[in-house]
C-alpha cells in the first residue's frame, strides 16, 4: 500500500517492510488458516498475534517513549495490507489503530500509558466500545462528529459507574478491556473496563467472516476513578481523531481485499474455457474487469492521498471530511469488486471451497463497520454544510 512519499529513505524503508511483511503472512498466514479459525472463538490466534508482537508490528504506531517505534500510518499501512491480502483475521485495526490512537491521545492518564506499552508488547488486546445503535447513522450529530453516547458515567466518591450498553465491539471475543465512551456531568468520558469488571454483561455475535463482535451492558459496572482516560473537550477530540484515522485504515484493508479478488478473478479469466475458448477473451468480460479495475484505482488514489495527508499531520474537519470519503469509496468499490467477482466466477464463486468467498465475507464485515458507505456519504454532506458555515469559509 504505497502512499505519497517525498522522502527517499523513507520510500526505500517502506520498500523493504512491505517485502518483509508480504513475505511472512504469505508463509506463516495462508489462506487455508483463515478458513480453520472461522467460528471459532476468538476467531483468531492468539498465538499468531503474539508472532505479530514479535515481527515489532503490534508497536508499530506506539511512540518510542511508550515502548513502541513511532511509525506513521503508511507504514501501518503496509503490514495491514499483507494481512489482508491473506485474509489473516487478526483484529489489526481495532486494537492497534483505533484503540492504540484512542489511548495515544490519553496521554495525561496513567492507565492509558500502562495500557499503551502492554498493548506495544502484544500482551493487551483493548476494545473500543462506543456505537449503540444499529447502523452507525446515530452515532453522529447533524455536524457529523460523534454524538452524546446514551451509556452514562457518574463519579460517586473514588468510584466510576457505567450504566448502559454498546454494540459491534471488535474483537468481539479475547478483548482484555473495553474503552467505552460515555456521557457524564462534564462531557464525554473515556472509561476503561478490563473484560472481568463485575456488571459487565457480553453476548458474542459471529459476523460473516467468521469473526466476532461483541454486544456489551453496563449493569452500575464500578471501577477505581482512575480508570478515566479522558474528559470533556479533550476526549472529544481523542474520540474523533481515532475514529477518522481508524476509517482510513480500514479503507486500507479493503483496498487490498478488492485487490484480492479482482487478481483471483483475472485468473480464472485467464484459465477457464467455454465454448472453447478461454472467457476472459470475451469482450463484454473484458469491459466488466475493466469497470472492476477503474473502482479499485480510484480507490487506491484516494487511499494513498489519505495517509499522506494523517502523515502530515491534517486535523479537524479536513481529516473527517477525508476519512469519511475514504470509507465511503472503498466500502462501495470492495463490495462492487465483490458481486462482479462472484458472477465472473460463476456457480464455483459461491461455493465455499473457493477462495473467494473469504474475501467476499471480509468485504461485507468491513464495509459496514464504523458506517458503511450511506452512513459516510451522509457525514460527509454534514460536515461539509458545517464546514461551509463556518466563519472565513469562502461563499
Amino acid at each position: 500500500m504505497s502512499a505519497v512519499i517525498a522522502d527517499t529513505d523513507r520510500q526505500q524503508q517502506l520498500d523493504m517492510l512491505r517485502s518483509s511483511a508480504l513475505a511472512f503472512t504469505s508463509r506463516e498466514s495462508p489462506a487455508s488458516r483463515a478458513r480453520a479459525l472461522r467460528a471459532k472463538a476468538p476467531g483468531f490466534d492468539l498465538r499468531f498475534w503474539n508472532a505479530l508482537a514479535t515481527q515489532g508490528w503490534t508497536g508499530l504506531l506506539v511512540p518510542e517513549s511508550a515502548g513502541g517505534y513511532g511509525q506513521g500510518f503508511a507504514e501501518m499501512a503496509e503490514v495491514a495490507t499483507a494481512l489482508a491480502t491473506q485474509a489473516a483475521p487478526e483484529p489489526v485495526t481495532p486494537v492497534l489503530v483505533f484503540a492504540g490512537r484512542l489511548l495515544q491521545s490519553c496521554a495525561g492518564s496513567t492507565t492509558a500509558q500502562a495500557l499503551l506499552a502492554e498493548l506495544a508488547e502484544g500482551r493487551a488486546l483493548p476494545a473500543v466500545a462506543w456505537q449503540e445503535d444499529a447502523s452507525g447513522a446515530a452515532s453522529f450529530d447533524l455536524r457529523g462528529c460523534p454524538a452524546e453516547p446514551a451509556a452514562v458515567c457518574v463519579r460517586e466518591g473514588d468510584q466510576l459507574v457505567l450504566r448502559g450498553g454498546k454494540r459491534h465491539v471488535r474483537p468481539g471475543a479475547a478483548a482484555t478491556g473495553y474503552i467505552v465512551t460515555a456521557s457524564s456531568s462534564e462531557g464525554l468520558a473515556l472509561v476503561w473496563l478490563p473484560a472481568q469488571c463485575v456488571g459487565l454483561v457480553r453476548n458474542v455475535d459471529r459476523l460473516a467472516d467468521g469473526t466476532f463482535a461483541a454486544r456489551l451492558q453496563f449493569v452500575n459496572v464500578t471501577v477505581p476513578a482512575a480508570h478515566l482516560l479522558a474528559m470533556g473537550p479533550p476526549a472529544t477530540a481523542a474520540l474523533a481523531a481515532a475514529y477518522d484515522e481508524t476509517l482510513v485504515l480500514t479503507g486500507v484493508e479493503l483496498l487490498s481485499v478488492a485487490r484480492r479478488m479482482l487478481s483471483m478473478t483475472l485468473d480464472y479469466l485467464r484459465t477457464r474455457k467455454q465454448f472453447g475458448k478461454l472467457i476472459g477473451s470475451f469482450q463484454a468480460l473484458q469491459h466488466r474487469a475493466v469497470d472492476m479495475l477503474i473502482q479499485q484505482e480510484l480507490s487506491g488514489a484516494l487511499v494513498a492521498q489519505a495517509l499522506a495527508e494523517l502523515d502530515r499531520g491534517c486535523t479537524g474537519s479536513e481529516r473527517a471530511l477525508l476519512a469519511a470519503r475514504v470509507k465511503s469509496r472503498c466500502s462501495e468499490a470492495a463490495l462492487t469488486i465483490a458481486r462482479e467477482s462472484v458472477q465472473l466466477h460463476g456457480a464455483i464463486g459461491v461455493t465455499d471451497d473457493c477462495d473467494l468467498g473469504l474475501y467476499v465475507q471480509r468485504a461485507l464485515v468491513l464495509s459496514a463497520w464504523l458506517g458503511n458507505a450511506g452512513v459516510q456519504r451522509r457525514r460527509f454532506a454534514a460536515l461539509s454544510r458545517n464546514a461551509a458555515r463556518q466563519p472565513g469559509a469562502s461563499a
